[in-house]
């Protein structure tokens, strides 16, 4: 089963960047094979944020 969608953030180039992903498989380890990613690195946290929230919104209203 799969997790909720998460923010992870990484640096990149000096810069704090951050992403949206959730485990493929939520019993395994977290490691970068069992990560499923929604779109690129962007700068700013708040809209990482919203990305997930609206992902994880959307995956509660299809399990309906």
């Amino acid at each position: 089963m799969k997790s909720e969608w998460r923010v992870t953030s990484n640096i990149i180039d000096g810069e704090k960047m951050y992403a949206v992903y959730r485990l493929r498989d939520a019993q395994k380890t977290d490691h970068s094979g069992n990560r499923e990613f929604a779109g690129e690195y962007v700068k700013d946290r708040e809209q990482a944020e919203f990305v997930a929230a609206n992902l994880n919104l959307a995956e509660k209203e299809k399990a309906r």
